[in-house]
């Protein structure tokens, strides 16, 4: 291609600039770390031995780290909290299926040692700490359903080539999972991928494994943890000693000089100074002093070097740094802000496990209650929909009173206020009703008694 004559601003042609990265970002420059830039898919990118490695670091630093544990947990009871409750959409039998389903939620676990409401903290637990976190259905005895919780580390195959990768059995055609593979002590257990629910939130197309929300956190909470450990070890040398005697020439001496009579080392031990007076005024030599070691450890400055590293953090964990570590100094308005953007991470995390584990549990232990017999089929009993719990405020009596107002002008449907509040609209109706049939009941009562109309 001809330019005709044209150059650049350093009088090449531009058929020769044109051979530089027009984007600075694509420029590699001296002045820069050089930073490894790999293009290919994800199981390249995020090999088995990658993967676990991450999962090995964030266990321990979510076992040992307190900013790292609070603002996962955080995640966790803000999502879930008491559980995420259906609401079914079959109609005449939705409450019947609701209350199957509660009945069956108490037993839900396989071992015996959660409810399914405390799987789905499990899940969105084990989900920012492992990555991922599977479920094996598996029906007992009489066709009754149960759930097996499979830990990430565990899921996972010996051999690896085209159709298999990090315990996934992909199909060539569809690129589907077609089964998943747990390890148990001598080999590994194939489990279909109609049996088996992988709970994970993939970035990348193809990503058939999920990575640790803290993969991203791994240096700077270890490089936090170590700079406070010296740190704190600093404070404890400079807190170790009370003040410097400066002599002549170094020399040591047992303090005779300095202090008064009934405090030298024969009266109170091998330490001179166990015991001061107030006012007490130590006779120096010359060339001596008594100096205070003093010191500014930890400073202002260090510690918003190390809120700047655990800012990182939590944004990375999409939680803004407020609302996990210090909100005091944010005013009205920007403490609304936060909780809003706060909210939005909660209510992802409520619709990814409603996407990939509630609603597919849902079916299958309706479908396993319609066909034992407990309950009566509808043509809409795969209908569901999930009540989560109540959002987080600053300002509840405020909100309160511009959703009765909502409702008033039909603006919001009681549906919409319940949910917000965490609570099911067809239990205040239900319950509203209860209370008016007594209160008719009550006084028809008295009537009755009294003669009174």
């Amino acid at each position: 291609m001809k330019t005709g004559g044209l150059v650049d601003q350093h009088g090449r042609p531009l058929e020769q600039a044109a051979v530089q990265p027009y984007y600075q970002g694509a420029h590699r420059s001296r002045h820069r770390t050089p930073r490894l830039n790999t293009v290919a898919d994800s199981r390249s990118t995020l090999s088995q031995a990658a993967r676990q490695t991450l999962l090995g670091y964030a266990r321990i630093l979510y076992e040992n780290y307190g900013e790292v544990k609070g603002a996962i947990d955080d995640v966790t009871r803000y999502s879930v909290g008491a559980g995420i409750k259906p609401q079914s959409q079959a109609g005449d039998v939705s409450g019947e299926y609701e209350q199957f389903f509660n009945e069956w939620a108490k037993t839900a676990d396989l071992g015996g040692q959660f409810t399914f409401w405390g799987l789905q903290r499990l899940a969105s637990l084990r989900l920012d700490v492992d990555g991922d976190i599977g479920f094996n259905m598996v029906t007992g005895q009489n066709d009754w359903p149960f759930l097996q919780p499979i830990e990430g580390h565990r899921i996972q195959g010996k051999r690896q080539d085209k159709t298999i990768f990090d315990g996934v059995s992909i199909s060539p055609k569809t690129g589907r999972p077609s089964a998943y593979f747990v390890a148990q002590e001598k080999d590994s257990k194939r489990i279909p991928a109609r049996n088996f629910i992988l709970i994970s939130d993939p970035k990348r197309v193809n990503q058939y494994r999920g990575v640790t929300s803290l993969a991203h956190a791994i240096s700077d909470v270890w490089d936090i943890s170590d700079i406070l450990e010296y740190e704190k070890v600093g404070v404890k040398m400079r807190s170790a000693i009370g003040m410097v005697m400066v002599t002549k020439g170094g020399a040591m001496d047992d303090g005779l000089d300095i202090v008064q009579s009934g405090y030298a080392a024969s009266d109170t031990g091998t330490v001179p100074w166990q015991t001061f007076d107030a006012g007490m005024i130590p006779r120096l030599d010359q060339g001596e002093d008594i100096t205070d070691i003093g010191g500014n450890r930890p400073s202002p400055a260090f510690q918003g070097f190390i809120e700047l590293l655990m800012r990182k953090t939590a944004v990375g964990l999409g939680l803004p740094f407020e609302f996990v570590w210090n909100p005091t100094d944010a005013g009205g308005a920007t403490q609304r802000a936060i909780l809003a953007k706060a909210q939005r991470k909660f209510n992802e995390r409520g619709c990814l496990l409603d996407e990939k584990l509630n609603s597919r549990v849902w079916g299958w232990v309706i479908s396993k209650g319609i066909k034992r017999g407990d309950l009566k089929h509808s043509p809409d009993w795969w209908k569901v929909r999930w009540q989560h719990p109540k959002k987080i405020t600053v300002d509840v009596g405020r909100e309160a009173k511009e959703a009765r107002e909502d409702i008033k002008m039909g603006l919001k449907t009681l549906a919409d206020d319940a949910g917000e509040r965490g609570i099911d609209w067809l239990d205040i109706r239900s319950q509203t009703e209860a209370e008016n049939v007594d209160l008719i009941q009550r006084a028809q009562r008295i009537a009755d008694q009294t003669g009174i109309t």
